[in-house]
């Protein structure tokens, strides 16, 4: 008797290794398909819907900000404790930048009331307050 594998064993092998191969082709493509017909939400989405759902505060979208309406991925206004805000989530850093510059160059004076984290700008209608930036951090994606 021999110590290898029986010769009759490697068609049975073959077979069960063509099944799991397709199996995983079929579990890609369905995870595909599921992907298109299900996108994931966008980060405008998914900020309101923290906003609204998490933090009770409703918000409007767009922000009606010419400004803060030209970004990339969009833009909502909310107010949070009794401070309104208008938020600008640009495609890029770039993007939300050049839309901090265009901020202060109209804006005049913004000392507390404009802030770029990433690629999200805040305009503050008043000084914000470390509670009330919080709270839209919490909701930052």
């Amino acid at each position: 008797m021999s110590a290898g594998p029986d010769r009759r064993e490697w068609p049975y092998l073959r077979v069960a290794l063509g099944v799991v191969a397709l199996i995983v082709v079929a579990d890609v493509v369905g995870w595909k398909v599921h992907d298109v017909r299900h996108p994931r939400p966008t980060r405008l989405e998914l900020t309101v819907k923290c906003l609204n759902n998490e933090k009770r505060v409703a918000t409007v979208v767009p922000a009606g900000d010419p400004l803060a309406d030209s970004a990339g991925a969009g833009s909502l206004r909310t107010t949070i404790e009794g401070n309104d805000v208008s938020v600008a989530l640009a495609s890029s850093q770039e993007q939300a930048a050049r839309i901090e510059r265009y901020f202060r160059l109209v804006g005049g004076d913004l000392e507390g009331r404009l802030e770029r984290r990433d690629r999200t700008v805040y305009r503050w209608r008043f000084r914000s307050s470390p509670t009330q930036r919080q709270t839209m951090y919490d909701c930052e994606y």
